[in-house]
């Protein structure tokens, strides 16, 4: 277990092997755990892979407060500074996808490329389904708490219908859901939007970008997906078949393979 001082908080995170740095950032409500399927491959490959609890989730710190794309953006850069890594490929899944852009728009020099996968996209208006799934969330997880909200109301979407299929990795992902505190739906900080969100300003991300949304993944992420490969200058698109919003643990190989055949083309 390996823990570093980022931006007033301590963060969990895993270092292993030598190469290219990689460094993956997980969904929302998970932890670094959901990249046990593609670590092995990354590093038989030659890559340095880095891995981290965001914070609020895992074995990272939990704040009262400090849940936005800055605050996620800013722990990223500390942790990069305490692994002495100046230049990474950053993969991220859904919220991952969502902090790495953040991150690449803040510090472009810092990103070798983006792989953005069923990512999610601020400023993008999902369906009212979704939307009133995820306030429901919200208010039940302020009524009950989280445990058992996270079972009744989160586990049980759609979004999770692919890995379902594979009880064991589902059971993995119950484990990791289950342990999250969902402190920042108690977050009543009012912080300062920004003028202009991640979907305003696709056109300003200069790395390579490959954009990989799961085939049977819900349409709002199918949509996002199109809105990244069509205004992310020079992205690539990559669809996995027979997946759904969690490709990484549905089809790790198929995902594997295209995230490796991505990064020996835009590596050095």
């Amino acid at each position: 277990m390996s823990t570093a001082p980022t931006n007033g908080i301590t963060t969990y995170y895993d270092d292993q092997g030598s190469g290219p740095p990689v460094v993956l950032i997980h969904g929302h409500s998970a932890d670094s755990r959901m990249w046990d399927l593609q670590v092995p491959a990354l590093l038989a490959a030659g890559y340095r892979v880095s891995r981290y609890d965001l914070r609020g989730h895992g074995r990272t710190t939990a704040p009262d407060t400090g849940y936005t794309w800055d605050h996620y953006s800013a722990d990223l850069r500390d942790l990069l500074d305490h692994l002495q890594v100046q230049h990474a490929h950053l993969a991220g899944l859904s919220m991952g996808g969502a902090v790495a852009m953040q991150f690449a728009l803040d510090q472009p020099a810092r990103v070798a490329s983006l792989a953005l996968i069923d990512s999610a996209l601020p400023g993008f208006g999902y369906s009212p389904e979704f939307e009133e799934a995820v306030e429901a969330l919200r208010e039940a997880v302020r009524r009950e708490g989280p445990q058992h909200t996270l079972e009744r109301l989160w586990l049980s979407h759609p979004l999770f219908d692919g890995l379902r299929r594979f009880p064991e990795r589902f059971a993995a992902l119950q484990e990791m859901v289950l342990s999250f505190p969902a402190r920042e739906y108690l977050d009543d900080t009012e912080y300062p939007q920004p003028e202009r969100q991640h979907i305003d300003r696709l056109a300003e991300i200069s790395v390579p970008t490959l954009v990989v949304v799961g085939e049977l993944d819900l349409p709002d992420f199918q949509i996002i997906a199109e809105l990244l490969a069509a205004n992310i200058p020079g992205a690539r698109s990559a669809l996995i078949p027979d997946a759904g919003h969690l490709c990484t643990m549905e089809q790790p190989e198929s995902v594997n393979e295209t995230l490796l055949a991505f990064l020996a083309e835009v590596s050095p």
